[in-house]
């Protein structure tokens, strides 16, 4: 079944047609068994088109009844036909045992119908027809919904009744094809101006960080999303989150990514302080994995024959380095002394902000002009200091620690 690939699905989208399906089976194994096969191919169709229907029907709560109907014609069997007519709300626990299909072949659906339409069926009389109706033992196991549950076949089909060995196998195997499913999306929400292997490479780190965080990535946060405070919300609770900037800055884009993750503090012996020792850069690779390097103002400043820096030549500095759609990590020297590592981001439509994700300013928003940095720069740039772009990067995992999820 895995080198058949399960799918119900052409090229186009569309659900294929019973024998394109059976087709690609009997190239496999000509003797599979085509009268079980028929039955497995519509109740799966069936199943997951009753349980994308629950998703609706349960989003609207007890606001309409749900009523049980068959197909209403001379293929019906008896035991469905008892059912026919049920009217309960959506929480009533007949619809945990007997929301269709009740069996192979079944053609009986739930319809939301308005409260007061018709009249409300009685639980106990209905669990009663719903209990006589799957009586047999190759019926009771289709007493289960499968929108609640969110499985294909029955919980106690023969399917799940596999060796132990057979069992660890198959559960590798649908991780393995579901881990491949969320890296394709993953690779297809990000930015279409990155190369087609910085997008597999940070996809495939997505995969990663969510197995070593024990999370699941959202959909990419907006700008505004992934600052307003959120990505340090316990600034002001202490003073090692008014020092944690080297922290706030990677939580800020992995935000953006959908990461759900916060600044952890800078306390003593953390990977947040080691990182605050002019090491902000290793928190990202390459998308091949190896080391990266930022431009470092020194070496700017060098290339440039300048001795000292200004507001001017910082704003110099930035839009050249950050010339490129993206995001950037900067780390910058004050005037005053201490320094301290932020964003930079290059907009779609040229756009270079300044981005604070250590602590909001309700004026400024989330994109502050570039100006006050530039005003408030150092003059003399300590040589670790400099401009890295992450958002064509991979976070490097040995730092995830510096998160809270």
């Amino acid at each position: 079944m895995r080198e058949i690939g399960l799918s119900l699905l052409n090229d186009k989208g569309e659900i294929k047609q019973y024998a394109d399906f059976q087709a690609d089976v009997i190239k496999l194994n000509d003797k599979y068994n085509k009268a079980y096969l028929y039955a497995e191919y519509k109740h799966a169709i069936s199943t997951s088109q009753m349980a994308a229907k629950w998703v609706g029907i349960e989003a609207d709560g007890d606001r309409y009844l749900l009523q049980y109907r068959t197909a209403e014609d001379n293929r019906v069997r008896e035991d469905h036909a008892a059912l026919d007519g049920i009217t309960l709300p959506p929480s009533d626990p007949f619809w945990s045992k007997y929301y269709p299909p009740n069996g192979w072949g079944c053609r009986c659906t739930a319809v939301q119908v308005r409260r007061g339409k018709y009249t409300e069926s009685d639980p106990k009389a209905a669990m009663e027809l719903g209990d006589s109706a799957t009586e047999a033992a190759k019926q009771q196991i289709f007493r289960f919904n499968a929108g609640k549950e969110m499985k294909l076949f029955p919980p106690k089909h023969p399917y799940f009744k596999a060796p132990a060995e057979a069992k660890k196998v198959i559960t590798e195997v649908v991780e393995e094809e579901s881990e491949q499913v969320r890296k394709d999306r993953y690779k297809a929400e990000l930015p279409t101006y990155l190369t087609d292997a910085e997008r597999e490479a940070i996809a495939q780190n997505c995969v990663e960080i969510e197995k070593e965080l024990t999370i699941k990535k959202g959909t990419p946060m907006s700008v505004e999303d992934a600052d307003k405070q959120s990505a340090n919300p316990n600034h002001g609770k202490g003073y090692e989150y008014s020092i944690n900037c080297q922290t706030c800055a990677p939580a800020y884009m992995l935000r953006l990514r959908g990461f759900n993750v916060t600044a952890k503090g800078n306390t003593t012996g953390s990977l947040s302080q080691y990182l605050a020792r002019q090491r902000s850069f290793e928190a990202w690779l390459n998308p091949d994995g190896s080391a990266c390097s930022g431009v470092l103002t020194v070496d700017w400043m060098a290339g440039k024959g300048y001795k000292r820096m200004n507001a001017k030549r910082y704003k110099e500095y930035f839009e050249e380095t950050c010339k490129e759609q993206g995001v950037y990590v900067l780390t910058i020297g004050w005037k005053g002394g201490g320094g301290h590592a932020t964003i930079l981001q290059r907009f779609e439509d040229g756009t270079l902000s300044y981005i604070e994700p250590q602590v909001y300013s309700e004026k400024l928003g989330a994109r502050r002009p570039i100006d006050e940095l530039c005003n408030d720069g150092g003059t003399s740039p300590y040589y670790k200091r400099g401009i890295l772009r992450i958002d064509n990067k991979v976070f490097n995992k040995n730092f995830l620690s510096i998160f809270d999820k």
